[in-house]
């Protein structure tokens, strides 16, 4: 009954491009929301910002995924492409490290787009919520042509 009265809110685009489900996301892993629920962004633009206010947990050691804890305990991963951990970090440049306080839209990585098609991915970045108990009543925010840092998800705690 008391959730009634909770803020609603929201995570943001970390990047500017399409956003889509992630049921929509051409890869079972992330569609079947083995790692979580959430959305994507198929990115115009190799800049990516955080979805959230929080804490970087994690740089993967090949720079293609990022995770935050966000301020109100949300698990956050930001997954630049598919299957790109098989790059071991070619065309990732990570703007942040372990234990970095972020702020919602900061930016946390960049990527050449280009070199990632040409090796054969796919550049559909995956904003994953691995804990999604702690949230209820969240909505994606699809839009043909989002910016960096506009709402793309809302959601109560």
């Amino acid at each position: 009954m008391f959730n009634l009265f909770k803020k609603e809110k929201t995570l943001t685009s970390v990047a500017n491009g399409k956003v889509i489900g992630i049921t929509k996301v051409p890869d079972q892993v992330f569609s079947q929301k083995f790692l979580g629920d959430g959305f994507a962004v198929i990115p115009t633009t190799g800049e990516f910002f955080s979805p959230a206010s929080g804490t970087v947990t994690d740089v993967t050691s090949t720079l293609h995924a990022y995770c935050i804890t966000s301020d109100d305990g949300l698990e956050i991963l930001v997954h630049i492409g598919i299957d790109t951990v098989e790059l071991k970090g070619t065309g990732f440049k990570p703007l942040v490290k372990r234990g970095d306080r972020v702020t919602q839209g900061d930016a946390i990585a960049s990527a050449n787009l280009e070199l990632i098609k040409e090796k054969g991915y796919n550049i559909t970045t995956v904003v994953a919520i691995t804990n999604t108990e702690k949230m209820h009543k969240f909505k994606v925010l699809e839009s043909p042509s989002a910016k960096a840092g506009s709402p793309a998800m809302t959601y109560k705690i």
